[in-house]
């Protein structure tokens, strides 16, 4: 099968982001031009310093340089790149078997849960006042109703959960030593209890 055109100008791009110091001038201009004292301001890294970063980023045609009399503002020359960067976040905020700590056994099961119940992302559909969903007040935050069930935001994605309360914590609360595996997920952490997660809201868990 031949090479398919284009991968060497990708693997170009994936050279020049691959450190950190250029992604993370590309996450900056994602919000607007910006002159190199600013980015330097917001970096905290020498200007000699930006002033590379961005020659290198120039010259692969990922930001351009418009000047105004004695001010020149740096400007993200295609969307398609800050989305790349913006994904690969995305990625490496997902939690995976290992930095859970599960048997490939138990993360195949609690990945497919996982990809089950994560309708959708935030970069898909953000929920919030005006997005067409009814809110609805859950412990100490918003659940939205949304096909008939409950999206609830869990760091960069979505759950849907309809089932009632398992427990209160009064009932049972769960913590190191409560005899339930603990599972990390986004930026919280589950049990699993009884075969199912069950995850903190307010002054109950839910399960899901």
């Amino acid at each position: 099968m031949p090479k398919e055109p284009g991968l060497d100008r990708a693997a170009e791009l994936f050279k020049v982001l691959g450190n950190e110091s250029p992604l993370w001038l590309v996450r900056l201009l994602d919000g607007g031009p910006m002159t190199v004292g600013a980015l330097t301001e917001a970096t905290g890294m020498s200007q000699p310093l930006v002033s590379q970063h961005l020659k290198t980023l120039r010259q692969t045609g990922l930001v351009t340089a418009n000047r105004q009399g004695k001010t020149v503002t740096y400007t993200i020359a295609d969307e398609h790149v800050t989305h790349v960067v913006a994904d690969a976040l995305i990625h490496v905020h997902e939690p995976t078997p290992r930095s859970r700590g599960l048997t490939p056994r138990k993360a195949g099961i609690i990945m497919s849960d996982t990809h089950t119940q994560a309708e959708h992302t935030v970069t898909e559909h953000e929920h919030g006042e005006g997005c067409g969903h009814e809110a609805v007040q859950h412990g100490d935050h918003v659940d939205y109703l949304h096909d008939g069930h409950r999206h609830a935001l869990h760091g960069d994605h979505y759950d849907e959960h309809d089932a009632p309360a398992e427990h209160t914590v009064a009932e049972h609360e769960h913590g190191e030593g409560c005899g339930h595996e603990a599972v990390q997920h986004g930026d919280h952490v589950d049990y699993l209890h009884d075969g199912h997660r069950h995850a903190l809201h307010g002054d109950h868990y839910d399960e899901h």
